[in-house]
């Protein structure tokens, strides 16, 4: 396991990889797998990010598409990302329901709908694991919608700092 120094400094310089940076050709659940728990790892510390039973859980519970003839593609990559993080403290029912909130704003274009959450959770993780809260932060919610965005994240941000923080005080998240 890392040190606290260097899961602060992991956090403050992680990224979610862009819509164009997620691969752009059809994949199958174990190279889904792979991928995710590679991108993610920084935010999961010690726990498995996903498996191939949460993907066909997300499936059967139609927050993620059924794959294509067992391939997965972009979409899906951006829609289990997206899960991955909602689901440090959201239910999959809240889940469901916050990505549909978020398409319908982004007007159903997942591109940006995708890279809106990525900005506004790499600006929040940042600023919080830099300076231990978010305060010097200048978001613009110029709807109900992107507010809600705003605070979605923050709450995950903020249970993170605090998992950092017991981890640095107690030696474990428990």
């Amino acid at each position: 396991m890392k040190n606290i120094e260097e899961i602060h400094k992991s956090l403050i310089s992680f990224k979610l990889p862009r819509w164009k940076d997620l691969p752009d050709f059809d994949i199958y659940m174990d190279q889904v797998i792979f991928y995710i728990n590679q991108e993610l790892s920084p935010l999961f510390f010690e726990e498995k990010v996903i498996t191939s039973n949460m993907v066909n859980n997300y499936v059967k519970n139609s927050i993620v598409k059924p794959p294509i003839k067992k391939h997965y593609k972009r979409y899906h990559l951006a829609f289990l990302i997206v899960v991955c993080i909602l689901k440090r403290c959201y239910s999959l029912a809240e889940i469901s329901k916050l990505i549909e909130i978020q398409n319908d704003m982004e007007h159903s274009d997942l591109e940006k709908a995708y890279d809106a959450f990525s900005i506004c959770f790499e600006e929040c993780l940042h600023a919080t694991f830099a300076d231990g809260d978010d305060k010097n932060l200048q978001y613009n919610a110029s709807n109900w919608q992107k507010q809600l965005l705003y605070n979605v994240v923050r709450s995950i941000v903020y249970k993170l700092y605090a998992e950092v923080d017991l981890l640095d005080k107690k030696g474990s998240i428990l």
